[in-house]
């Protein structure tokens, strides 16, 4: 039993000290390998894939297949890098596959590659195929890849960690039961894909479906695409039903109530960003390769560095400021409408207390408006620090409100720091601070 104990105790450390919180999500992923690794794997193995369907004249020469592909995809790789700016540094490229199954994919990197199955068997408009990929490439820019690579090296741990433990109580009790270990590992292995691998896989496909949609959304194609091609998917799978326990995939009729969700605020990010898209105004760069060798297309010009983005057709003057994705708790937080609701989340609050610090420290603003969303602990120190996000986001009137709330909160008592038992202030005097902050503020204002 004392054995089984460490197990748990072993994983759950991994699980705690593996994990990081990913900027594109706010969600804490499993890192035990790097994306940089994966990404080296991810050429390897393009290379390879694509040479293979070369040698046997399976990539696709017509020239006005490709080029829809490639403007497609150039058209969300743009949107794509404003997101993740660093990400204009990939060597990003697409294929277009004589392959009769619908599939397309985007590997860690910005290697893509889009199946004729797809394109004849569905038959996508282009606001669809947009869709399509707009939600692989969210896969790399939400670093999938690494992730699912990090589930699998633990569900392997548990595995070997749970049968060596059944090993080694068989022989504490004079025996070796082969039988028994092999029993033990099935229902390991067993465990391992149901409670890690299939969990994490569907919450990444929900995610590149939120991600998806909205850098569609941003590269001039339509929202409501997004509800069209999963009835297509949906009429040529037969894939009707609801139940996605077992799934590593979402139901689709789930992923359709999903994007009809969403439709609100998408077709408000389109009316903005689709006058910018018309046959007389496309944009003058490749962002995206195609072809095997790595000097194609050798005019791809890239006008954004990996300290900004732009966020027009015109080469940026200057760094600006990476994209947020749309969520409702976000679109709360730039108006100042945010409320922070938890009064029993101090343990949850002190286990983030140095995550929360770090972002401070290095300004992360972006991670530290997640955390706290994330957290929820209503007191004085955790609005005045979603008060500090706002002020470093430029949501100068959000951030006015935030540092109220913390004022009322610390004259209140009950929601001070300075009289928490486990959330304590220490050296931080929140009254003073909120009092500087809100006259800068006020001064700010006045001169806007």
């Amino acid at each position: 039993m004392r054995c089984y104990r460490l197990v748990v105790i072993s994983v759950l450390l991994m699980l705690v000290t593996g994990c990081a919180t990913n900027a594109m999500t706010g969600r804490k992923q499993l890192a035990f390998v790097s994306e940089k690794s994966v990404i080296q794997q991810s050429d390897s193995m393009y290379l390879s894939l694509v040479d293979g369907y070369e040698k046997k004249g399976k990539i696709s020469k017509d020239p006005a297949v490709n080029e829809r592909v490639r403007t497609i995809t150039n058209r969300l790789v743009h949107r794509a890098i404003e997101y993740r700016p660093e990400t204009v540094d990939w060597n990003w490229q697409v294929n277009v596959i004589e392959d009769d199954t619908p599939n397309a994919f985007c590997m860690p990197g910005g290697k893509m590659g889009v199946n004729t199955g797809l394109l004849e068997k569905i038959q996508p408009s282009d606001d669809e195929l947009a869709q399509v990929m707009g939600h692989e490439i969210s896969h790399a820019l939400a670093n999938h890849g690494a992730e699912k690579m990090s589930n699998q090296i633990l569900g392997q741990i548990i595995v070997g960690t749970v049968a060596v433990v059944a090993a080694a109580a068989d022989s504490n009790n004079g025996r070796y039961n082969q039988q028994t270990q092999r029993v033990v590992q099935d229902v390991a292995v067993v465990g391992a894909a149901a409670f890690i691998t299939l969990p994490n896989s569907r919450t990444a496909e929900t995610e590149a479906d939120k991600m998806g949609v909205e850098i569609a959304a941003q590269a001039g194609y339509d929202p409501a695409a997004a509800i069209s091609i999963w009835e297509k998917m949906m009429s040529a799978t037969g894939q009707d039903t609801r139940g996605d326990f077992w799934g590593t995939h979402p139901s689709s009729p789930n992923r359709i109530d999903a994007f009809k969700a969403l439709q609100d605020p998408m077709q408000q990010i389109y009316a903005q960003s689709k006058a910018s898209y018309s046959a007389e105004n496309q944009p003058s760069y490749n962002f995206v390769k195609m072809g095997t060798d790595p000097l194609a297309n050798s005019s791809n010009v890239r006008v954004v560095t990996s300290e900004g983005a732009s966020n027009s057709f015109a080469p940026p003057n200057a760094v600006i400021k990476p994209r947020i994705f749309y969520s409702a708790e976000y679109a709360a937080f730039k108006q100042g409408t945010l409320e922070l609701t938890c009064v029993n989340c101090g343990l949850t609050n002190l286990m983030n207390n140095s995550t929360i610090n770090e972002y401070l420290q290095k300004e992360d603003w972006r991670r530290l408006m997640q955390t706290l969303i994330k957290v929820n602990h209503k007191s004085d120190l955790s609005y005045y620090h979603l008060g500090l996000a706002a002020e470093g986001m430029g949501h100068k009137e959000a951030a006015k409100i935030y540092f109220e709330k913390a004022r009322e909160l610390f004259h209140g008592q009950e929601f001070s720091c300075a009289t928490a038992k486990m959330n304590k202030c220490k050296d931080i005097d929140i009254a003073q601070l909120v009092e500087v902050k809100l006259v800068n503020e006020e001064q700010l204002l006045t001169e806007k």
